[in-house]
C-alpha cells in the first residue's frame, strides 16, 4: 500500500545476406552511439512465462538513475546476481507522460543502456492503466467505460511503439498494478460494472500493445493481498491477456497488523482474520496462488518486503518455500527504503540471512 511514483519519489541470396549484414552493422553502430542495444540482439531474459524463478530487485537509485555499483553492492550482500530490475512508471500526470515512460525516454538515467548491456538483462515496469488526469476513484466508470469501449487503445499503441524504439520491446509490464487498492489511480472499484469494465480496459490495452511490430512483452496481472474483498475472478482480464499472475505481499497482516513470526504462516497466507476470507476469490496469498494454478499461469512476487523494525525471518523463509514449491516466474524484493519498507542489511539481520538462503 504505497505511492509508487518514481522520478519526479533484446547468388541473390548472397547479396541479400550481405545487405542484411551491412544494415545490421549500421544499426549496431548507431545503437552504440545512442546507448541502445542493436535491435537484432537475441534476448535471454531471466523472466519467462513459466517456472523461471528469477531473482529480481527494486533498488533505491538516487534520482532514478541506474547505478551498477548499487546493484553490485546488493549482490555482494545477498549472494544473488540481479539481471532483472523493477521500476515504476505509475502516477503519471497526463497521457503524454504515460505513453512515453521516463526511465527509457531520459537516456542519462541509464535504463536503456543497462537493458542493452546484456541480452540477459530484463526490466519490469509498473504501469497504471491510466494517468492521474483521467483517474476518478469516486466513480471509476468515468474512465473504465471509455477504456472498455476502446477509446484509449491509441495511447497503448503509442506506449508500445515508444518502448520498441527504445529497445525495450521485450520488457515485463505490470499493467494496472494493485488495481484492488483504493490508493491507485486505476482503482477497480466495487460494483460488477466497474470490475467488468476494468478487465475489458486491461484486455484492450494489452491487445493494442501486442499488435505493435517488435513487441514481446510479458504482462503481469498484479493484485495486492490483504486488502478489500474484491473477488479475483470478477476483475481478471482473462488468460489470453495475462502471462503471469502477481501478488504484492508485504509482511504484516493488514487486519491483525501481526508479522508471520507472530501469527504464523497459515493465518497470514489465508488472511484468516479478514471478513470474507473464506471465499475462494478473496485476495489472500493462498487464494491467489490457487487462482494462478487453476488458470495455468505462473505466479510471481512483484513486490514484497518487511516494514522497518520487522526482522521477520519466518516471513522470508515461508515466502521462499512457496516460491520454490510452485510455478513461479520471478520475485522482486522492494529494497527501496521507501514507505516504511526496510532495506536488506544490518537493520533486519535475521530476515537478511533468510533472504540470502532464498533460492
Amino acid at each position: 500500500m504505497k505511492c509508487h511514483t518514481q522520478k519526479f519519489s533484446r547468388s541473390n541470396r548472397g547479396r541479400l545476406l550481405l545487405l542484411v549484414g551491412i544494415l545490421a552493422t549500421s544499426v549496431g553502430i548507431l545503437a552504440t552511439l545512442e546507448g541502445v542495444a542493436p535491435f537484432s540482439q537475441a534476448r535471454q531474459s531471466p523472466i519467462t512465462a513459466g517456472d523461471s524463478k528469477a531473482n529480481c530487485v527494486s533498488l533505491a537509485f538516487s534520482g532514478g538513475v541506474v547505478s551498477q555499483s548499487l546493484i553490485d553492492e546488493t549482490s555482494s550482500l545477498t549472494g544473488k546476481t540481479y539481471n532483472c530490475l523493477t521500476v515504476f512508471d505509475t502516477g503519471m500526470p497526463a497521457w503524454a507522460d504515460w505513453e512515453n515512460p521516463w526511465m527509457f525516454r531520459i537516456t542519462r538515467d541509464g535504463w536503456r543502456a543497462w537493458l542493452a548491456a546484456s541480452p540477459e538483462h530484463q526490466v519490469i515496469m509498473a504501469e497504471d492503466l491510466i494517468p492521474q488526469s483521467v483517474s476518478d476513484n469516486s466513480d471509476p466508470l468515468a474512465w473504465e467505460q471509455p477504456c472498455a469501449s476502446g477509446d484509449y487503445k491509441n495511447y497503448a499503441t503509442t506506449l508500445a511503439k515508444k518502448l520498441v524504439s527504445y529497445g525495450a520491446g521485450s520488457i515485463v509490464i505490470r499493467l494496472g498494478i494493485e488495481g484492488n487498492g483504493a490508493w491507485e489511480a486505476d482503482y477497480v472499484g466495487t460494483t460488477s460494472a466497474e470490475m467488468s469494465d476494468w478487465a475489458k480496459c486491461y484486455a484492450n490495452e494489452v491487445t493494442a500493445m501486442r499488435a505493435v511490430p517488435g513487441t514481446h512483452f510479458l504482462f503481469v496481472w498484479n493484485p495486492i493481498i490483504c486488502t478489500a474483498d474484491i473477488p479475483l475472478n470478477r476483475w481478471y482480464p482473462g488468460n489470453s491477456y495475462v502471462d503471469i499472475i502477481g501478488a504484492d505481499a508485504y509482511d504484516k497482516d493488514c487486519q491483525t497488523l501481526k508479522t508471520v513470526t507472530q501469527e504464523r504462516w497459515k493465518a497470514y497466507s489465508t488472511d484468516s482474520s479478514s471478513p470474507g476470507a473464506s471465499n475462494p476469490d478473496f485476495p489472500s496469498l493462498a487464494n491467489i496462488e490457487a487462482f494462478a494454478v487453476a488458470h495455468h499461469k505462473p505466479m510471481s512476487f512483484p513486490e514484497w518486503g518487511l516494514g522497518t523494525g520487522d526482522d521477520d525471518a519466518a516471513y522470508v523463509t515461508d515466502l521462499a518455500r512457496m516460491f520454490n514449491s510452485y510455478d513461479f516466474a520471478y520475485q522482486s524484493y522492494f529494497d527501496n527504503h521507501d514507505n516504511g519498507i526496510a532495506l536488506l542489511g544490518s537493520s533486519i539481520p535475521k530476515a537478511t540471512a533468510a533472504y540470502k538462503a532464498f533460492k
